[in-house]
């Protein structure tokens, strides 16, 4: 078997259950789906019941690579903050440290680059977000300029529009946008906390087409932060998390299973559960803690280190670790891995609440291990799902990011 640039296999394996793909949430009270239990509730026909994500025994079938950026050798990604793919099934990645933008053709070649660092039209001081409205139209969100930049399938920027952060402190990451113009925004705000372990709120918020925020449509709770006289990060914290493209975003949090997929406004399914919590051993909390203080010079490790022994590290590791939502509003979600771990899995689930797949992808640890301020927005490995392919994030043995397109070997989940 012929390997890439990072020594992967070419064909990766995803895990498929092909018996459910047809099963739907009616006329049924339970469901069990080898060792993990799916239940309706009845009383409320949109809350999904899964008593352990991690317990679904599901089938086997293959990816096929595409095309990689890493056969490009005019293209050397810095920092990649996303990709999306657009209606021709052509691919944008959003480069956060060169400020641009790359447009892939089907077959991975460069159709145009646009972008770079600034602060006029098509340009950009900090990518947070690419995505697509429910309108095809690709866009990019500036974290830093809190603005919205459109673009054509050439790159070319047809029109920009703000985004409010809403009062004092705080950062919104758009979900969703629509054709009207409003968005769907998850809006962080950071308080003022009293001392100890605390959480503060992460609201679903709706903005209009001026950018202002209009209305909030729930509340979760945010990012666990050990707070003395200053914000410490927490290991292996249980945040809130939150994902969207087209019409669908998705909110919740990894205490538990807890996520709500909206379409448009509306609520359309709950998913809730418990799961069997993992053990972080005291060796996995001493790895989270070296890996921590390796991100700073050698000069600022005493100190650091001296702070983290005024936090904390929990002593079970998050129900899941990330989600993502597809182009036909399949929930995806990510285990949450060990340090050791070299692949995650990532469940599909039906908008319905149907479990129906599970796929092995090379994990892609973030480059900033734990973030003591910002709901962290860092890509991971799985960037995009759409028109039965899927973009995967990599990095090499030196680190380079490259970004790599396979096609989805079933026609169901096309």
């Amino acid at each position: 078997m012929r390997r890439n640039r990072a020594g992967w296999p070419e064909r990766l394996v995803i895990v498929v259950a092909v018996s459910a793909m047809h099963l739907g949430c009616e006329d049924r009270s339970t469901e069990s789906v080898s060792t993990g239990a799916v239940a309706v509730d009845p009383a409320d026909e949109d809350i999904v019941r899964i008593s352990d994500v991690h317990a679904l025994d599901l089938p086997l079938v293959e990816l096929r690579l595409i095309h990689s950026t890493a056969a490009l050798p005019d293209l050397h990604l810095d920092r990649v903050a996303g990709a999306v793919f657009l209606p021709d099934s052509a691919l944008v990645i959003g480069d956060g440290g060169t400020r641009e933008l790359v447009f892939l053709d089907r077959d991975g070649s460069i159709r145009v680059r646009s972008g770079r660092d600034g602060e006029g039209p098509g340009e950009y001081r900090w990518i947070e977000r690419i995505g697509v409205g429910t309108d095809g139209i690709p866009f990019v969100f500036d974290r830093r300029l809190r603005r919205f930049t459109f673009l054509n399938a050439r790159g070319e920027v047809t029109r920009i529009q703000r985004l409010d952060q809403g009062a004092g402190l705080g950062a919104a990451v758009p979900l969703s946008r629509f054709e009207n113009g409003e968005v769907l925004a998850a809006l962080e705000t950071r308080p003022i906390l009293p001392p100890g372990l605390q959480r503060g709120p992460v609201f679903l918020v709706l903005s209009s087409d001026l950018g202002e925020i209009v209305d909030t449509l729930g509340e979760w709770a945010g990012k666990e932060r050990y707070v003395t006289d200053e914000w410490l990060p927490v290991g292996f914290a249980q945040t809130a998390l939150f994902a969207g493209r087209g019409r669908h975003a998705l909110v919740g949090t990894n205490d538990s299973i807890d996520l709500t997929l909206y379409r448009g406004m509306d609520p359309v399914t709950r998913l809730r559960g418990g799961y069997f919590p993992r053990r972080v051993t005291a060796q996995e909390k001493e790895e989270w803690t070296e890996r921590f203080l390796a991100m700073f010079p050698e000069d600022y490790r005493a100190g650091w280190r001296r702070r983290l022994e005024r936090s904390t590290i929990r002593d079970s590791y998050p129900a899941y670790g990330a989600v993502k939502v597809d182009a036909d509003g399949r929930i995806w979600i990510g285990d949450y891995p060990k340090l050791a771990d070299e692949l995650r899995r990532w469940t599909i689930i039906e908008p319905d609440g149907t479990p129906v797949a599970a796929v092995n992808l090379p994990v892609l640890f973030p480059l900033w291990l734990e973030d003591t301020v910002a709901v962290t927005s860092q890509p991971v490995e799985l960037l995009d799902v759409a028109h039965g392919r899927i973009a995967v994030l990599r990095r090499d043995e030196f680190d380079v990011e490259f970004v790599e397109v396979y096609e989805m070997g079933i026609n169901r989940l096309q």
